[in-house]
């Protein structure tokens, strides 16, 4: 399939084609068509799969049938600022290519002047939920303009708390012709309810399942793990791999204090790098992202921030330096690799605390992780440990042929069966029976009353 099929005017092909994107991706051509008849949408799909394009290619074919270009037509919503400027770069570049466009991009976020971004709103303007809620309170920014809103990455949305200030501003766009909202999981009463609050009769678009386990792991990626005893012997690790695997690799860090230590670190050691964290200016981030993207630096230190959505190119290598505390960011860490087909490695430096980390995300990846060692630097996993915890949590289901059910122990035959007791029945067990007082109390006065009777 191209771009011709899905109905798009012949200035916006061209707009894909001029991006060198030769076809389509998946959730492109379920998304344009639906998008293009004006539906709202409901989309579900992973990072990385080219909904940015998805939300972008028809927004622009609208703006194609509007007179009135003043304002701002196209309003796209993003969990982070990193987010934010990579969206708003894809839509000057389309843009860019269409000729005498009266169109422009631009961005409403935090870590950057607002006065320049009061003067430079573009006809389409990508924003963070609270600074552009700054803006609304404000009246900097006019809602009556907005065609087409997008919230983009909406369950990032919600974890990261955003959830009040996305439904205040949905509130002030009480114009808008459209609502697209996208998701790399629509499982969960959190997205489906606040779909519901911003959504008209929505078309529900789904790559794959569209639930969390449709986030899988690239195809072509190996995952390894090495075992270190303690922080001094994971950074020899790193190091060591540092200096004899060639590659642009990004390494990730649970906290900023972490990513300061490593930073320094590998400084000392000699290498150049870049380094990305949430609290950082809108400036030094930009100036970290571009170091690595011209190749200035071939490593990025970042905590969690660079984990989703961030188009970083030719990324052969990451390093969980700290394994993360959900599988699933385990596989978002793990797609700035391995991406459109092509190769890479995500490698995890663990320690004996991070063992039971290290087996829940091969449950829930569905992938065994290679354990590694290194002569000389660092030894292998211990074996009574890895035993122990790959078969705690083993349930009968998973043992033999037909779920382990038709083999019961000679002692599991032997045993009476468990009578199970409620609560009513044992939640007086050891408190004095006030009732059976009071009923031999009665039984000893109405023996006394008969035996007077007689006397």
């Amino acid at each position: 399939m191209s771009f011709f099929d899905l109905d798009l005017p012949e200035e916006i092909v061209a707009c894909a084609l001029a991006q060198g994107w030769q076809q389509p991706t998946a959730v492109q051509t379920l998304v344009i068509p639906k998008a293009l008849e004006g539906h709202d949408i409901l989309g579900g799909a992973p990072t990385g799969t080219g909904k940015s394009a998805a939300f972008l290619l028809p927004a622009l074919a609208r703006l194609l049938t509007l007179e009135n270009t003043l304002g701002v037509k196209v309003l796209v919503l993003e969990p982070t600022r990193e987010l934010a400027v990579q969206v708003a770069d894809v839509a000057s570049s389309l843009i860019s290519a269409i000729p005498d466009a009266p169109y422009t991009s631009a961005t409403i976020i935090g870590g950057a002047g607002r006065d320049m971004q009061r003067e430079q709103t573009g006809t389409i303007t990508v924003a963070t939920p609270g600074r552009l809620l700054e803006f609304l309170r404000k009246d900097w920014f006019d809602p009556s303009t907005v065609e087409i809103l997008v919230i983009d990455e909406a369950d990032r949305m919600l974890d990261m708390g955003f959830r009040d200030d996305v439904a205040s501003i949905v509130r002030e766009l009480s114009n808008r012709y459209q609502t697209m909202l996208f998701s790399a999981t629509l499982e969960g009463f959190g997205i489906n309810d606040f779909a519901r609050q911003v959504l008209n009769d929505p078309i529900e678009v789904r790559l794959g399942a569209g639930g969390e386990n449709d986030e899988k792991l690239p195809e072509f990626l190996s995952s390894r793990a090495y075992f270190a005893n303690d922080s001094e012997q994971k950074f020899k690790i790193l190091k060591h791999l540092l200096t004899t695997v060639q590659g642009r690799s990004i390494i990730f860090v649970k906290t900023k204090s972490r990513l300061a230590d490593v930073s320094g670190k590998l400084r000392r050691s000699g290498f150049a790098f870049a380094s990305l964290q949430g609290e950082l200016s809108q400036t030094e981030r930009k100036a970290a992202l571009r170091r690595f993207a011209d190749s200035s630096a071939d490593i990025l230190v970042a905590t969690d921030v660079a984990s989703r959505g961030l188009d970083l190119p030719d990324v052969t290598h990451v390093y969980n330096y700290d394994l993360p505390t959900s599988a699933a960011v385990y596989v978002h860490r793990s797609g700035r690799t391995a991406r459109a087909g092509a190769k890479g490695v995500v490698i995890s430096i663990v320690e004996g605390a991070d063992l039971e980390k290290l087996q829940a995300i091969e449950r829930y990846t569905d992938r065994v992780i290679e354990r590694r060692t290194i002569k000389g630097i660092c030894e292998e996993f211990p074996k009574d440990v890895e035993f122990k915890l790959s078969t705690q949590k083993r349930g009968r289901a998973s043992i033999g042929g037909k779920g382990g059910f038709d083999r019961k122990r000679k002692d599991e035959e032997e045993k009476k069966p468990k009578v199970k007791k409620r609560w009513r029945v044992t939640k007086n067990i050891g408190k004095p029976d006030f009732a059976a007082k009071r009923a031999k109390k009665a039984a000893r006065l109405a023996k006394k009353a008969e035996q007077t009777k007689e006397d």
